[in-house]
């Protein structure tokens, strides 16, 4: 994190290289009629005293640039040994305004510094950015205090500055992973660049990745700071960028090909006096992106981030973001701490969604798969971000709704009934009955429905549906069940016909209306498993089979004991009744041993 003294040690390196640059300048327009080359060797010493690092420079001269100036060509500053050889920081020439009237007078007052095609490393290592050893050890403690007189030459040299088709270089080398950027057109414009502030910078510049394989990602950006104080350090940071690419630095959220971005960005950072209590506000507004294989809109984000120890913690006051056609809404907070040690608690509101698109993303099938518009809201909580800690430690509870709408290219009743034809007894029966009295209903290849409902449940490692119901024009279910986080899917419920199709079947098949029936509805036992990624639907045959032989059992027992004391009668004694219930209970009984219930 780049905190407030980091912040003054890399103006600090700039400032030491602007009085460099100033230096030489000094030297040559106060030496008009001379040859700089009888002072470059002294002038070389002492701006590598000041830097702390080896100068070199090729050339000085007067020239006109805007009004009087000196032109510097060819400057090197060495860089710190422990970063590598090549320069810290190079430049094609230089250019130090000078005032005329003071000029003639022996005066020198700089206007400005102009810096064309400069190039800069900043690289960071475990231990530190290599810019912090700039000016040796006086970088290292508080500079001295200097009258009005003498540091007039500095502000003013700092106080004008432009940057024109500069090269940044980054590099972290903290870790495999770290980022490795370029900045190439760099240009940038400042004023007011006072070490104690207030100062104002504006910068420009194309982004592309330095790493193997990553040569073709690049995006323009541009921004401001506006630093009011740097002691503690106050101001505001933007950043914007037509299309920023996120693999530029390291976020891959898609696999494939495909190159994710954000378009229309613009972030702003406010840097508070106090972030340990306050934090950082930030702000992040965007138009359109490609992200995670989603199309997003209307992307509005603000979050609230705290260093803390062991990691980061940062609080999301809003995350409204438009998504498949309708609205995601997300609030919470995120520890960003070690591996497997990252907490959160979000909340999320899900507002019509197009539920195929959705659907085609987290769950891999074709966006025609099903149609509807998906609602829902989701309370989530776990110990950590990544997958094989979350799946242990993830709690929380969804509630999720699709209005009216479609499954596509599947027929879920003729599914069904498939899957009752595999049964050689009952369940074929039943399949054959039902093919001749539905045609119609069998022979559509989709399946309309008027909603689906889900409530869930979040809870040691598993998804439990406390309450899926699915209701169509010719059937509904209910399901109660489970899905594992590692996709096993395990669930029971119940298929109901609607009454219209019932009556049909019922009629068709009177003999089975005791096994197919109830309350008038034919309705089968369920049972879902598979993965999620390969779920299976189908009749209950065993459940099935055990209310056939139970309706068999009643059956039998009714008529044998109506064998042994004839048909009942409406006059018969309460003696009577009892010894026929009686024998019927243990006929059932015996019938069920033989039967194996």
């Amino acid at each position: 994190m780049w905190k407030g003294e980091r912040v003054r040690k890399l103006l600090m390196a700039v400032a030491i290289v602007l009085v460099v640059v100033a230096g030489v300048a000094f030297i040559a327009v106060s030496n008009l009629n001379g040859y700089l080359e009888d002072n470059r060797e002294t002038l070389a010493g002492l701006a590598s005293d000041a830097a702390g690092r080896r100068v070199t420079f090729q050339k000085a001269e007067v020239a006109f640039s805007g009004g009087l100036a000196v032109r510097v060509t060819g400057l090197r500053v060495s860089e710190d040994p422990r970063f590598g050889e090549p320069d810290f920081l190079s430049l094609d020439e230089a250019y130090v305004g000078v005032r005329i009237l003071p000029a003639l007078s022996g005066n020198i007052e700089v206007s400005g510094i102009r810096l064309d095609a400069p190039s800069i490393r900043v690289i960071q290592t475990v231990d530190g950015f290599n810019f912090e050893s700039l000016g040796g050890r006086a970088a290292e403690s508080a500079p001295p205090v200097a009258t009005e007189e003498e540091s007039a030459p500095l502000a003013l040299a700092i106080a004008a500055l432009e940057i024109d088709g500069g090269t940044l270089v980054y590099e972290d080398r903290t870790s495999p992973e770290g980022l490795a950027l370029v900045i190439d057109d760099f240009t940038s414009t400042g004023t007011d660049l006072a070490l104690d502030g207030p100062i104002a910078i504006d910068f420009s510049g194309r982004t592309r990745s330095s790493k193997s394989g990553d040569e073709a990602l690049g995006s323009d950006v541009e921004g401001a700071v506006r630093l009011a104080a740097l002691d503690p350090l106050q101001g505001t940071v933007v950043l914007e960028s037509p299309s920023l690419q996120p693999a530029l630095f390291g976020v891959r959220l898609e696999e494939g090909d495909v190159i994710e971005h954000v378009d229309a960005l613009r972030i702003d950072a406010e840097l508070t006096p106090d972030p340990a209590s306050s934090g950082v506000p930030v702000s992040v507004r965007s138009a359109e992106a490609r992200l995670a294989g989603f199309d997003l809109s209307e992307i509005a984000i603000d979050v609230n981030y705290r260093s803390a120890a062991n990691g980061s913690a940062v609080t999301f006051d809003q995350v409204a973001v438009g998504l498949a056609g309708g609205t995601v809404e997300l609030d919470g907070d995120v520890f960003l701490g070690p591996p497997g040690a990252s907490p959160f608690d979000l909340r999320a509101k899900v507002r019509d969604l197009d539920a195929g698109e959705f659907a085609a993303v987290v769950m891999g099938v074709p966006a025609d798969a099903v149609t509807g518009t998906l609602e829902g809201d989701l309370d989530l909580a776990g110990d950590s971000l990544e997958w094989e800690a979350l799946k242990r430690s993830l709690v929380g509870k969804l509630r999720l709704d699709v209005g009216a709408g479609a499954l596509e290219q599947v027929n879920v009743l003729d599914t069904l009934v498939g899957s009752l034809a595999v049964d050689p007894g009952l369940g074929q029966l039943a399949a054959a009955s039902i093919r001749d009295v539905l045609p119609e209903a069998l022979a559509a290849d989709r399946t309309p429905f008027d909603g689906i409902g889900m409530a869930l449940e979040v809870l040691d490692g598993t998804i439990h549906a406390r309450d899926l119901q699915i209701a169509a024009h010719d059937f509904e279910i209910d399901v109660v069940g489970k899905v594992a986080l590692d996709g096993a899917v395990s669930a029971d419920g119940t298929f109901r016909f609607s009454e219209a199709l019932s009556e049909k079947v019922l009629a068709k098949a009177k003999d089975l209306a005791p096994v197919l029936g109830q309350d008038g509805v034919v309705t089968l036992p369920l049972h879902i498993g598979g993965t999620t990624d390969s779920p299976t639907l189908a009749p209950d045959l065993t459940a099935l089979s055990g209310k056939a032989k139970d309706e068999l059992k009643n059956k039998a027992a009714r008529t044998l004991t109506d064998k042994i004391f004839g048909k009942r009668k409406g006059g018969d004694s309460a003696e009577e009744e009892a010894d026929r219930s009686a024998t019927e209970n243990l006929l059932r009984e015996g019938i069920g041993r033989f039967l194996g219930r």
